[in-house]
């Protein structure tokens, strides 16, 4: 695997968009012109690419190198894309104000207008100074529920689909300041929350609406981290640590919770999302432009960053497939 699509901010990009990586040699070239396409979703049975315009409020959906349709977001911000397992409904989970848009899918892909998941019950924010309000990062099916992660109030909310229509069904409070940012579910096992302000991941236990555990990324943890970032490939599991600029190693345990193994520098600043390629990990590090790759050793630890390409402020890394 070696083709990528990236995303990022395109504000100090005259010509920004949708990006192509080559992974194996570092070419790359602006595919689609759209503004701020921090997150990228490929559809699973169409070819088109979906992004959020971040600064714009809008999702679009691109095809061919062309936007094919553009809609309004729910709220502000859009900085996560989540498509339902039955393909009819795509998810736009909002930073700015907490909202969390629905959008029916037509048949060819393209998104209608959004409608706004039911408000939660009002909740207190958390302590750290970024979290001024609700802020939704991310969100996950899970059978018939929704999960959302609410950075700003410490929260997992829980929504019940009936149709094409979702009900509240409850919240699991995280530790205050934990700031949950990304969801991951564990085959076979429990719900995965990255902690951004407390570079934690917290264990979920659903059906209980409680956190089992809550475990560091590393064994050497650095004041003012900031997380970003899942993979799960089998046991592995990593993690982005924005601040130190590395990216954590952990195994999985026979229950699913993550203990360390390792952490190493990514050759870059603020590695804001990464991605399995192969036998290597894939860092898109925001701050310095770059895109730098870690192999993965076989005695469970990271090896020394190398350099791929220089792209402007890259967020986020998708392995190519039909779409765009």
């Amino acid at each position: 695997m070696t083709g990528f699509w990236v995303g990022g901010y395109t504000a100090d990009d005259a010509t920004g968009g949708v990006r192509r990586l080559d992974a194996a040699t570092g070419m790359n070239e602006v595919v689609v012109a759209t503004p701020d396409p921090s997150y990228l979703l490929a559809s699973p049975t169409t070819d088109l690419l979906y992004a959020v315009d971040e600064g714009g409020d809008a999702v679009v959906a691109l095809r061919d190198g062309v936007v094919v349709a553009r809609v309004a977001a729910a709220g502000s911000a859009p900085c996560h894309l989540s498509i339902t397992a039955d393909g009819t409904l795509l998810l736009a989970a909002c930073y700015g104000d907490g909202r969390v848009g629905v959008h029916d899918l037509a048949e060819d892909g393209t998104p209608g207008p959004a409608r706004a998941l039911p408000d939660p019950p009002p909740a207190s924010i958390g302590p750290h100074p970024a979290q001024d309000g609700p802020h939704a990062h991310s969100t996950l099916e899970l059978g018939d529920l929704l999960l959302v992660a609410d950075l700003g109030t410490d929260r997992v909310l829980v929504h019940r689909r009936r149709g094409a229509d979702f009900a509240f069904d409850g919240a699991i409070a995280l530790p205050a300041g934990s700031g949950p940012r990304d969801l991951l579910l564990v085959p076979s096992g429990p719900v995965l929350v990255l902690g951004e302000h407390d570079a934690r991941i917290h264990v979920l236990d659903v059906a209980a609406r409680s956190v089992r555990v809550s475990v560091p990324t590393t064994t050497d943890p650095v004041r003012g981290d900031q997380a970003a970032g899942m993979t799960l490939v089998g046991r592995r599991l990593t993690a982005g640590l924005r601040g130190s600029d590395r990216i954590a190693l952990l195994r999985l345990d026979d229950d699913g919770v993550p203990e360390p193994v390792d952490a190493a520098l990514t050759g870059g600043t603020w590695p804001r999302h990464h991605a399995v390629d192969g036998d290597r990990l894939l860092v898109a590090n925001e701050r310095s432009g770059t895109v730098t790759a870690l192999a993965f050793r076989s005695d469970e630890s990271l090896g020394s960053p190398g350099p791929v390409a220089r792209i402007p402020s890259p967020t986020f890394l998708l392995a190519t497939g039909g779409a765009a």
